[in-house]
């Protein structure tokens, strides 16, 4: 961050020299830049970012998300070490229930411990928007300003927080009450991270994407509706030349679009933000539902919920709303949750319209590409709404609704009993039983239970390990594994070729009970 200051100027208002005003501007300089291998030692952008003085011992400070750091520790140290850098990694547990002070105060005995240079020894951020907002909000007030370089790694932090200048932390439940506005020196955006990013992650950032498309970009929306199972298939990591193609286009959309609404109010003195859509009800949503609830997902039943108060009042039409809800749901993102009842929706409202200043300035869609701010909105409204969105969303059907899908258990008894139906999902509503995922040469991917539901893996191609609660599983073409409910799953591709696999969302009838991870012989591998 660049930040220079024009001369003050000093007005004496009184004769006796009693009062006085103070008049002084200054301009801020941030640079968002794309970059490939930003850990590969032969990318300096890491190191360089951020300061323009030169040392043959350079000095770094770094906090890491603790997810990130078991994925990539080993080449941060690595990166660190070639370029004969002293430095000090401070590891943090990122959440929404940990982004607090406390984790602000963690980083700040941190740095007390290692001192810093105050304007050339930079932090640097590695993780997701949790940690990035931490750290800025640390950097921001540490010394009363203290720069800082952003790596998000994962796609919400890729195209949201970490182009932005704000920082935050939530105190009791009110989700980033806290915050600053606080440029980084260098936001270096590399798309590498995603290919270890869980599925229902890309999704969450894909909803950020999505909004860009919503309120300003009708071509965005229609790459995402082209290519949706592409984008979710590739992590936007470019595996293919379509992919690659498709997301950089999508990337530079997103960013630029992002970046267009930020630059001219960087701090937010016009209210009225066309990026605010989206974050209206969604902060109560989330904090509400924790930790059932990405901030992605609230963000889209935010939308979807003032796309059908627009559908209402005209400004969007029937075809178009139910576009947005066919591409939500093949981004596997929710459009329904049971909690969007007349409490929640009344105090939404009445925290929204306090935090711009006494005006819901509440951002509504326009067709597909658009948007308008209305001021008028009513709570009666907001339920009948809220009635439709459950209304459609429950309604959602497979599109050829023949008999329920079954798999039957692998090496079980035939019967109705072994049998399975897939599921119909609980966040989306729609019949999304079966995906396909991949894994490239050399990565690792930890997923995290949170659907409740048994999985079955079907290995398509390539050779690597699927480690259910800790126990391994080898993966081979045609090898089908069964986990319970609530395993969590770490995958692992140490060979040369792409490890892809469908997965296959199971749950049982009630009080059957789930396969077991660790008896492979009667449903685990085949």
């Amino acid at each position: 961050m660049n930040t220079d200051a024009v001369e003050p100027t000093l007005t004496q208002t009184t004769v006796a020299a009693q009062q006085w005003r103070v008049e002084a501007t200054q301009t801020i300089a941030y640079e968002v830049r794309m970059t490939d291998g930003v850990l590969d030692p032969a990318n300096p952008a890491l190191l360089e970012a951020g300061t323009a003085v030169r040392t043959a011992r350079p000095r770094r400070f770094v906090v890491i998300d603790a997810v990130v750091h078991e994925l990539y520790g080993d080449n941060l140290r690595k990166y660190l070490e070639h370029h004969n850098c002293e430095y000090r990694l401070c590891v943090l547990s990122a959440s929404e229930e940990t982004k607090t002070m406390e984790s602000v105060f963690t980083v700040v005995r941190g740095l007390d411990a290692f001192g810093i240079s105050r304007r050339h020894e930079p932090v640097i951020a590695i993780g997701g928007g949790i940690v990035l907002d931490v750290v800025g909000m640390a950097a921001s007030t540490y010394r009363r300003s203290t720069p800082h370089v952003r790596v998000p790694t994962s796609l919400i932090g890729l195209v949201d927080a970490g182009v932005g200048i704000k920082t935050g932390v939530n105190f009791e439940d009110h989700k980033n009450r806290l915050g600053t506005y606080s440029a980084p020196a260098v936001a270096l955006l590399d798309r590498a991270f995603l290919a270890t990013l869980d599925d229902r992650h890309v999704s969450n950032g894909l909803a950020e994407i999505l909004k860009i498309a919503l309120i300003k970009d009708a071509r965005l929306f229609r790459l995402m509706e082209e290519h949706a199972e592409l984008l979710l298939a590739e992590r936007l990591t470019g595996q293919t030349q379509v992919g690659d193609t498709v997301a950089r286009e999508v990337f530079s959309r997103a960013v630029s679009g992002m970046l267009e609404e930020l630059a001219p109010n960087l701090w937010e003195k016009q209210l009225e933000r066309l990026v605010d859509y989206g974050h209206s009800f969604s902060p109560t949503l989330e904090m509400r539902a924790l930790p059932a609830l990405l901030h992605g997902e609230a963000v889209t039943i935010d939308m979807a919920l003032t796309t059908v108060l627009a559908a209402e009042r005209g400004l969007v039409s029937t075809q178009d709303r139910d576009r947005v809800f066919g591409l939500m749901r093949r981004l596997r993102l929710p459009v329904w949750h049971p909690l969007l009842e007349t409490d929640l929706l009344e105090h939404a409202l009445r925290e929204t319209t306090r935090h711009r200043d006494g005006l819901q300035r509440m951002p509504i869609p326009v067709g597909i590409g658009g948007a308008c701010f209305r001021h008028d909105l009513t709570v009666a409204e907001l339920v009948r709404a809220a009635e439709v969105l459950r209304d459609l969303s429950e309604g959602a059907a497979p599109a050829a609704p023949a008999e329920d899908l079954v798999v039957t258990d692998v090496g079980g008894e035939s019967d109705e009993a072994g049998k399975r139906v897939i599921r119909r999902d609980g966040l989306s509503s729609a019949w999304e039983g079966i995906t396909w995922s991949s894994l490239p040469p050399g990565a690792v991917r930890e997923e995290h239970a949170g659907t409740g539901t048994d999985k079955l893996f079907f290995v398509l191609a390539g050779e690597g390990e699927l480690h259910a609660d800790e126990v391994p599983h080898e993966m081979r073409p045609g090898y089908l594994i069964a986990t319970r409910a609530g395993v969590a799953h770490r995958f692992a591709n140490p060979g040369a070729e792409d490890l892809s696999w469908l997965v296959i969302e199971v749950p049982g009838p009630p009080g059957a009970s789930a396969p077991s991870a660790q008896a492979p012989a009667s449903g685990g591998v085949a």
